[in-house]
């Protein structure tokens, strides 16, 4: 008995994906998309050199992309998004925003121009992606916008108010755009990582072992995670098989929101779960 040929998950899609420079999580979803059958558009604003190696990586598995330089945050490079993925590929069913910016700094020390570029790239970028999109997916049946948010959105950090301010209303963008268009065929989802640490995140962690040590015990699968795993996640909220599901905002942070503050720190509550005291230190040659 012959086998029947491998459908693959995302074939007959073309996607732009936004903020896939190569060692992050647009990269990887970018691949992973193209991997399952998509053709792709992938986009940063900086290091064109990565761009170019991401573009490079998947035509050299056999999958089909075509790289845009340009800023998230001006209509003219959405513009340019939209044309090449129609001229390119015919059609757009998918949209993945990843791009992101912001400053490290107390919630009042941004300057309006910080506040500015920072919102401009975190959710005026999705806005304008689902507003040049959404249009072209509802004239070919409807599509998928898949959002990269960040459990910093519920949670926070020291410096990570503008971040923050800027992956909440993301969250809030994606759950109006899945009211607003779903019965026009378009599904928008968003994902909430925790920690996810690609080629640069690795260096800057190896040279550090007792911070690249706390990072693995804040999460209770005990490590951080890769950008392979939010690029699985977006495979399935932009394949088919998610088609009953919109307006969601899915969190992978491998278990770090699940805990409490005491689950993490307390010895006598650790020791309920796990058998090692918090961050050990590295013990000195004999």
């Amino acid at each position: 008995m012959s086998k029947g040929r491998v459908i693959m998950r995302l074939e007959g899609k073309v996607a732009i994906v936004a903020g896939a420079a190569w060692g992050g999580i647009g990269a990887a979803t970018a691949y992973k998309f193209a991997c399952e059958g998509a053709k792709v558009v992938v986009n940063t604003r900086r290091r064109e050199e990565k761009l170019a190696e991401t573009v490079q990586r998947i035509q050299d598995v056999g999958g089909e992309a075509v790289a845009v330089m340009g800023d998230v945050a001006n209509e003219s490079t959405w513009q340019t998004l939209v044309e090449t993925a129609l001229s390119n590929y015919g059609k757009i069913t998918t949209l993945v925003h990843n791009a992101a910016h912001s400053y490290t700094k107390k919630a009042i020390e941004f300057t309006m121009e910080e506040w500015n570029e920072s919102l401009g790239v975190t959710l005026g970028g999705p806005w304008l992606g689902a507003k040049y999109c959404i249009p072209e997916m509802i004239h070919n049946g409807g599509g998928a916008l898949v959002f990269i948010s960040t459990v910093n959105a519920t949670i926070t950090n020291p410096g990570f108010g503008l971040y923050g301010a800027g992956k909440g209303g993301l969250n809030a963008l994606t759950r109006s755009i899945a009211l607003d268009y779903g019965r026009e065929g378009i599904r928008a989802n968003a994902i909430a990582p925790g920690q996810i640490v690609g080629e640069r995140g690795e260096a800057s962690l190896a040279e550090d072992a007792l911070e690249e040590q706390a990072s693995r015990d804040c999460y209770p699968i005990g490590r951080y995670g890769k950008p392979e795993d939010i690029a699985n996640a977006a495979l399935f909220l932009a394949s088919d098989e998610a088609d009953f599901v919109t307006g969601i905002v899915l969190t992978a942070d491998g278990g770090l929101t699940l805990q409490s503050p005491e689950a993490l720190v307390r010895p006598s509550f650790r020791l309920r779960w796990r058998d090692d005291i918090l961050v050990p230190q590295a013990k000195e040659d004999s």
